[in-house]
């Protein structure tokens, strides 16, 4: 359930406002999943004492991550058709742990957040690009002792980050939201 409220595809992140992080699961490769070089593509995110789940997708063009907001009545349905751990090679859905980057946002009331969507045009070495409005560039949590930022890592998986100041990737193609 994707909500576009006045034509921005992130207006429905402010329902996230004052909310509390429950559980952070992730998916990433089976094998050893702290030594392979590919980050996790798939994030889902729980909130205490709210009835939806986040999607955070990546390493689908190596630029943009989708961001999804669902009924948690989808969340077991969705954790079960992605943890495949019996399948070599495949992947599996893994509960963060808190000494994790992303584990950081465990028990965290978000305070707001910032996205980034891709401006109507813009230019690379000459080239004018119609930008994407339905993916977004990056998702930032704010929180009260916590700035957590997670983008596409460049086809190796979903980066995140906790430097409130981090380098995004191309920020001249995108413009900044926030659900102040």
């Amino acid at each position: 359930m994707n909500f576009q409220l006045n034509k921005n595809v992130g207006n429905w992140l402010t329902q996230l406002n004052g909310k509390t992080i429950e559980k952070v699961y992730q998916v990433d490769f089976n094998q050893d999943r702290h030594e392979d070089i590919y980050l996790p593509w798939l994030f889902f995110i729980t909130f205490l004492d709210f009835d939806r789940f986040l999607e955070i997708e990546g390493d689908f063009d190596g630029n943009h991550i989708k961001i999804n907001l669902y009924d948690n009545s989808e969340l077991y349905k969705k954790l079960k058709e992605n943890n495949l751990p019996d399948e070599p090679d495949l992947w599996r859905v893994y509960e963060t742990d808190k000494d994790e980057t992303v584990g950081q946002l465990l028990g965290q009331k978000i305070k707001f957040i910032e996205y980034g969507i891709d401006k109507d045009e813009f230019e690379i070495n000459g080239t004018k690009i119609k930008g994407q409005k339905d993916v977004f560039n990056f998702i930032r949590f704010n929180c009260e002792s916590l700035n957590l930022t997670i983008f596409e890592g460049s086809s190796t998986g979903l980066g995140v980050s906790d430097d409130k100041n981090v380098k995004l990737n191309f920020e001249e193609i995108f413009e900044k939201y926030n659900t102040k």
